[in-house]
Formats: C-alpha cells, structure tokens, sequence
C-alpha cells in the first residue's frame, strides 16, 4: 500500500477472541452503526462487514462509516475490521483512505492466493470452508496467504454456508471440542469457531484450542447488543483469561527497518524503496494521510508562491450616496508591480480585476461585507427560517445523529423581503442606485448608469442573495467583461468538507468570478453552508441534486412539495442563483430517443425520468410562478437549466434543444414579470461553424438575457484535454454575446476534478475569457497584453512572468533549462539562445540604425538610389535626414544598388551588424 492508506497492519495483532459478524439485514431494524457501536462497548474485538446485497458504493459507505465507529470508541489499533467476500471492495476503501484491515472470504468466492495478490502483505485475509474440506484446503495453502481460519457450525443455525466466518457443511452434524481440536491442531493458523454460538457455549470453546469464537443473531439479534456481548466475552475469560492466541507465519522479503537503512546508505536491492511511517492511531493516520494527499497536490499544482508575492490584493475608496445613506466603499483589485524599464524609467504596477476576496480563517468565515447595506434600505425582515433537519445531510447524516463537520463560525438569522421583492432588477427598474450597482461599476471602470440600466432591461444579472452578505458584487452581462464560472462539489464516493473549502478559495484564488456547489454526496447542506460563509463570489446550485438525496436518489419520490422546501433550505442560506430545468417538459422528452447521448444533463435527465414515470407535466414548469414569487424574496436569480443540451456533436443542434430553448425565452418573460434576474444556460457540444448561429438565437429568443454556457466543446475526440476543446468553442461563443463560460477541467467525462484539475481548468477559461473580450473591443481589454508585450520585449523576466495568468508554472517551464538566477536578467531564453533571439536583434537594429522616422528614411533613400554604405548609413543617424525624391532612381538602378550591397553583405561574413 502507498500512504493513501497510512494505517500500520495489524497482521501480527489482531484479537480473534470475540469476533462479531454483522450486517444491515441482522440488526432487526435498527441502524447498523448503533449495533456495532453496542458491540464494540461490550468488549468486541474483531468486526466483520457481511451485506450480501449491497452494492460496491453501499459496501463502501458502510465500510466508512464502521471504520469511523470503531476510531470513536478509541479502539482502531485494537479492533480488526475486514469485510465478507469483497476484496475488490476493500482495495478501493484502502486506496481512499477507509480503515479497512482485510477480507475474510469463503472457500468458493475468491481464490485465497487471489485476494493477497490484490490487498498485498499488510491486509488480513480470513477464510472459512466445509469442514471435511479444511483440512485439505489447509495443506495446499502456501506460508503467509491467509491468517486465520473460520470452523462451524457448532450448532445447526439459520446461516447460510459460507455467509459468515464458519461455513454450514450441509451435514446437519455439530463441531465438538475434540473435532476443533483436531482442526486447530492440523494448522498454522489461529481458527474462530462459531455457528449458532450463545453465552452458553463459552467454557467448552475456552476450553479448547480454538483462538476465539464467531457470533452473528445472539448479538445482532438480540435487544440489548452490548450486555449479550458482554455476557459472551465475561464467559471466555473466565476460563481462558487474557492469554492472547498465536499468528500465521508471514513470508517477509524485506523487513521495514532494513529496507530504510538500505535505503539511506544506498544499498537497498533495485526497486526497493523506505518504507512509508504507518500508524496505529487514527487520528495521526489520518493528518499524515492529509499531509501527504497535500504534498502531491502542491507538487502537481506547483503551488502559487510567485503569484501570491506578486499578485497583491488592494481595495479603492469609493464614497457613494444615495436615498437610504452614505456609503464608503472598499473595491477590491489586484496590484501587480513591474520593474523599471533600462535606460527608460519606472513602468506603473497593473491593475486587474480581483475576485480572490479577502483573507479569513476559514472556521471563521468572511465578514458581512453588505449586510448594512441590505438593512438599510429597511425592506427586509429577520425571521427564524425553516427547521434544520439532519436529511438535508443525507441519510449518513441521520446515522450518525450529525453532520460530519458542522459549521461553528459567524452566523446570522435568514432575512426575506417584507411587502415588494428586494432584487437588483426591482431596484434598477424603479431608478434606484445601490451600493451593489456603484461597487461593480467601479469594478468594470465604466459609468453606473450602464450598471442600471442593462440590469433593469434583463441584459445583465448581478446574483447576491441577501443571506450571503460576504460576497462582493459582480456582474454578469454582455456589456461587461466576460465572466468565467468553476464548479466544484462533493461526490458519492469522494471528497471532503475540508477539500471543498480549499477548491473553493483555489478557484477564487486563480480568477473564477462564480462558483458552483454541485455535491451529490454526504454533507450537502453543511458543505454548502462552510463554502458559502467563505465565498466572496456568487455561489450557485443545482437544487434538485438535494432534492433527490432526500428521496435516496429515487426520483419517483420526487415531488414538488420537497423540492420548495429544498429551494427555501438553500435561499436561507444564500446561494446566489440556482440552476432550474423547468424546460424539461414531458413532450420533449420522446424527441431524445435517437440521439447519440440522449440526455445527459443530471437534471435534465432526473426530470425526465419523473414525467414518464408519472405520466405528468414537470412540476418546475407548472410551479414556476411560485418559485419566481420565492427567488423575489431573497434575491436569487434563475439560471435556467439547458437540461436538453447535446452531449456530442451528432446531437447538436437538434430539435429537442431547440424545443427547451423556445419554453427558456418564455419563462425568461415570466420571471422578468415578477422582476426576478434571469440567465440562461447553453449547450455543451457543438461543431465549431454553430456556435455564432446558438448564440443569436439565444439572444432571439431569450430577449439577450445573459448567455451562460458550458464551453461549448468543438470536438468530442479528447478526454483528458477537454478544458481546450471547450475554450476554443468558448472564445467564440463569448465573442458574440455570451456573458459567462462555465470552465471544463482535464477530468470532464472522467472524474471529480481534484485541485489541480481545477486550477487547470480555471486558467484555460481565464484565457478564453479575455481573449473574447479582446475580440469584442472591450476597453482596456488589451491592456495586459500591451504591458507583457513590451516586458518581453525588454527582457523584463519577471514582470513577464508575474503579468501571466500562472507565475509559478511560467517560471518552471523557464528554469527547467536556465535555473540560475543571472537568467533571469539575460537577453535571451533557451528556444533561441543569445545569438538568435529575434527580440535582441530587434533591439540592435534599433540601436545602429534609429527609430522608425530614420529607417524609413533609410529605405527611401535606397528606394531612390542613393544607397549608403554601412558606415554611411550609420553616419546618417547622427546628421539631419535628406528627404528622397520619387523618381529619381530608375527600376534597373535600384536592383543594381541591391545587388551591390548584397555583395558588400556577404564579403562582410555575411553578419547582421557590423563593427564600426
């Protein structure tokens, strides 16, 4: 195992002494947590996970969740933990991190050779057989594959053969002591007996060699876990005591000591390498576990040291008034200082737009940065909001009574307008001016007019509920700088809270103006809560993955009803605009039947689902009103679903998109109606030549809402480098009129995305961004380019690098070839070297032969036939210029004077410059 799983192995220390056998069909109902928890207090020592039924994904959830058990009650260096049959599944809970300690497989399920080959040295591996065949099965196992065996029945029991550590021979016949004696003493490893096993049989087994006894029903089974546990183990060390039982012989190529003093005196066989610190204790497992996860990503991502000494966060003043009060704003941006240029002068720092947001101690969380400005306009009420229930976690959650890692930081009672809605268009249609309005346009150096009235006539959007008073506003419209929005979330199988928080402030870090929380996994509503108290950008959502984790992902639970209280859940706590597929009707759905993908938006797809399977219209179509009604309550803004978007390009532009996008334009009207912001969301693939085409039908159809789009991706033939087939359909959608680009990282189609993919993918979309906002003339957009132009130019080595989107990456690639910091100064870079750098020999012609007015003296002169010598024509540089006539030269006189100082040019070692 690598230190993706940093637990030592308990090979040589488990306890077979009280081995409880247990599963969720076993426990009469009750929670399997709660029962092996009573277990483990009654002095359980070995627990094994057997759920037949389950699936890989629900193995591993309740894997987890054993292992996290087991670490509660202090006990992970003492309990062994193995799971029945599925080795493949305790492989994949190792590589993420589970504390899962081995298998324990049946004679007929996995080869036992089979199963160490695949968990390796450190895994136990268990195995039960027939009893007339265990002996046999015994003598043919090599030294070191498994570490116990499993005997039964001791009594005649409702098991299945093999579901349990003992198989059922099929005889109906019992184990007495002398049989177990007879098995213990035919092998090498310690042997559990059970079947059918009560309190009752304990001094006959304790009496016996057996190493412990297996349990099942009379523990599960019974009403009180903990005191027949108990009673069981009290009942076994009053006749054996706390004499421990032996272990299996392993077969030790290289032991850990050895191969780490090999290691440092350089006399480790080839392709050894030092063993890797485990730990017993859980939490110092889990910290190195951290530790080392971040060390790889640091090292993938090549950190950001360059660019957060260059790129320094800074905030103008900005006094502002308007009816409700006087207002000192503090607009961020970002500050990055340039170096002289030589024998010129100081060049000023740049500035750009900020998006990083202040620093905070995450478990602290930003301060309310507009909350004074929402309460004095005095049209919203505090109130004491809905119930937190523990669903809104998922059903994880409600086993363990909490959430995983609750929120403790700054806190405030949801708010929600009192008698007219308390959105940015409401406020624009009605010729008010707010702090938000000022805010941005000082951000997009235009005039606040331009603010008002794009968001007023539904150009623009600018998300920023008031229950999320730590974002700093922005905007989102064609007029304005394109935006670029990241996603990030948890997943059914990986990810934490903590991760979340840190893919957030990355993705802020590097220039993501949105962020989307799309977890599907545990902790939803307290990942959002920790991602929100910490965003200072918009955070958007796709409700309707909540929706369903509370129906246990089984969409014909789905009702309306769920999803408003959903809806009202996430409002309270202030995502910015939400993602709705309410143009997923139930007509639409059979023209997806031939596509290529059919559909493949997750919510477009779950909507679908429910209108076939109950034969009824979306409840998002036909409850539309009612969550415009919502939304103006808190200012949150529709960002509507294109849940029939293409998944390829043979679904392009089909009729089942253009269906949705005709019922989009509709309820953009419905929402405008009730003065609700609204942008819409747009396809992810299609050919190239029909990008500009979705875009003005967009804006037909759609009255020019703000167009949010996913790429579109030009090209389905690269996963891995999705993130630039996506920007390049995104630089052209966004250069006709698209408001906003959702990044795509190098994992679309392939997995999360960890930080480095979201740091990849974030740049990429940087770039398309602003190259559309060159495209489109946006003022100033240029400007960057001017200024790393001229630092090129000049050899200014790390103002190039600080202006780039990626210092850090941009001095790697330098410094793999010239690391030394005298580099950094030279006149040249290792593609040309210093005798063929174009740059440098641009700066020597302009040094012997003058600015642009004297050599364009030059070539006229030569075009009219008086042709310098070299030294001549240095000369001219210091004399006052002669003016050329026009025709004074005839066409046979000027190819003759070429040819002459071509010759001059070659007898001279044909050299571009020449020593005076």
């Amino acid at each position: 195992m690598n230190n993706e799983y940093p637990y030592a192995s308990m090979r040589d220390s488990f306890d077979l002494s009280a081995y409880f056998v247990v599963g969720p069909e076993d426990c009469k109902g009750r929670p399997l947590t709660d029962v092996v928890d009573q277990a483990l207090r009654g002095g359980a020592t070995f627990i094994q996970l057997r759920a037949k039924k389950a699936d890989a994904s629900e193995l591993t959830a309740m894997a987890q969740d054993i292992a996290q058990i087991i670490e509660d009650n202090n006990k992970s260096d003492s309990v062994a933990f193995v799971i029945d049959d599925r080795a493949d599944v305790v492989w994949q809970a190792r590589r993420k991190g589970i504390k899962v300690d081995g298998v324990h497989i049946g004679q007929t399920d996995m080869e036992p050779r089979e199963a160490r080959a695949l968990l390796g040295d450190e895994a136990i591996v268990g195995l039960s057989a027939e009893t007339e065949s265990l002996v046999k099965l015994i003598n043919e196992l090599p030294d070191g594959c498994i570490d116990y065996i499993g005997a039964g029945p001791l009594h005649v029991s409702k098991t299945k053969p093999e579901a349990s550590v003992g198989g059922n021979d099929g005889s109906g016949k019992t184990l007495d002591d002398k049989q177990i004696n007879t098995i213990c003493a035919a092998c090498d490893f310690p042997v559990v007996v059970g079947g059918g096993v009560t309190a009752a049989d304990m001094a006959m087994l304790a009496g016996t060699k057996a190493a412990g006894w297996f349990a099942v029903s009379a523990i599960a089974g019974a009403d009180d876990p903990e005191a027949a546990t108990r009673a069981m183990v009290e009942g076994w060390k009053a006749v054996r005591g706390e004499r421990k039982h032996g272990y299996a012989k392993r077969i030790v190529t290289h032991t850990p000591a050895a191969d780490t003093q090999a290691a440092q005196e350089g006399t480790a066989p080839a392709g050894a390498e030092a063993t890797e610190k485990k730990f017993t204790n859980a939490k110092e497992a889990k910290a190195a576990q951290k530790l080392a996860k971040q060390q790889r990503v640091d090292i993938a991502a090549r950190g950001s040291k360059q660019r957060d000494k260059a790129h320094i966060r800074k905030t103008k003043p900005v006094h502002f008034e308007n009816q409700f009060g006087a207002y000192d704003l503090e607009v961020p941006y970002t500050e990055i200082k340039l170096s002289d240029t030589p024998g010129v002068g100081p060049n000023p720092p740049f500035i750009d737009y900020n998006t990083e947001g202040p620093k905070c101690d995450p478990k602290e969380g930003l301060k309310p940065l507009r909350l004074g400005w929402i309460k004095d306009r005095d049209d919203v009420e505090e109130y004491e909001g809905r119930r937190r229930n523990l669903e809104d976690d998922g059903k994880r959650a409600i086993k363990r009574g909490r959430a995983t890692k609750e929120w403790r930081g700054r806190t405030h009672q949801p708010m929600r307008a009192k008698d007219h809605p308390v959105t940015q268009m409401w406020y624009a249609r009605h010729g008010i001016v707010t702090p938000e309005m000022k805010y941005v346009a000082e951000r997009e150096n235009c005039d606040v007019e331009l603010v008002r009235s794009e968001l007023a006539a539904g150009r623009a959007v600018m998300p920023c509920n008031i229950n999320h008073p730590e974002a700093e506003p922005m905007i989102i419209g064609s007029a304005f700088l394109t935006k670029l929005n990241a996603n990030m979330g948890n997943s059914a199988v990986t990810s934490s809270i903590d991760e979340e928080v840190e893919k957030l402030t990355w993705a802020t870090k590097w220039g993501a103006d949105t962020v989307m929380d799309l977890s599907t996994g545990n902790d939803i509503h307290t990942t959002r809560e920790w991602i929100l108290r910490n965003s200072p950008v918009p955070i958007g959502t796709v409700p309707m993955y909540q929706a369903l984790e509370k129906v246990e992902d089984d969409a014909s639970k789905l009702s309306w009803e769920l999803f408003r209280d959903t809806v009202i859940e996430q409002c309270e706590q202030g995502v910015d605009y939400m993602t709705i597929h309410a143009g997923v009707l139930l007509r639409f759905v059979p023209l997806t039947a031939n596509r290529v993908t059919g559909i493949v938006s997750r919510g477009g797809s779950i909507m679908a689902e429910w209108c076939l399977q109950h034969h009824q219209e979306s409840f998002l179509y036909t409850h539309f009103d009612e969550l415009c009604d919502i939304f103006a309550k808190y200012d949150v803004a529709f960002s509507l679903g294109d849940g029939l978007r293409p998944g390829c390009l043979a679904d392009a532009n089909d009729a089942a998109q253009l269906a949705e996008l005709m019922t989009l334009g509709e309820l953009t009207q419905r929402a405008w109606a009730k003065d609700v912001q609204v942008m819409i969301e747009g396809p992810g693939h299609i050919p190239f030549d029909t990008v500009r085409m979705n875009i003005e039908m967009e804006k037909a159809i759609c009255k020019d809402a703000p167009f949010y789009t996913l790429g579109p991706l030009t090209t389905d033939t690269a996963p891995g480098y999705d993130h630039i087939t996506s920007a390049i359909g995104g630089v052209e959608i966004a250069r006709y009129g698209t408001a906003m680009l959702c990044y795509v990282t190098p994992k679309e189609h392939l997995g999360l995305p960890n930080k480095d993919d979201v740091k990849q993918g974030v740049i990429a979309y940087k770039i398309a961004c602003h190259a559309a906002d060159i495209a489109k003339h946006h003022p100033h957009a240029q400007d960057r380019d001017l200024a790393i132009s001229k630092a090129r130019f000049e050899f200014r080595w790390l103002d190039q690098f600080n202006l780039s989107y990626d210092p850090d990456t941009a001095i790697a690639f330098h410094d793999d070839t010239l690391p030394a910091e005298p580099a950094k100064m030279a006149h040249f870079c290792s593609m040309c070297g210093p005798k063929f750098c174009s740059m440098a020999i641009s700066q020597n012609i302009r040094k012997q032969f003058g600015g642009a007015a004297a050599q364009e003296q030059l070539v006229q002169d030569t075009l009219a036939g008086k042709i310098p010598s070299a030294q001549e024509a240095r000369g001219a540089l210091t004399t006052p210029a002669v003016s050329a006539t026009p025709g004074t030269a005839t066409a046979e006189d000027i190819q003759a004077g070429m040819a002459e100082m071509s010759r001059k040019f070659q007898e001279g070692g044909s050299k571009l410059y020449q020593k005076a």
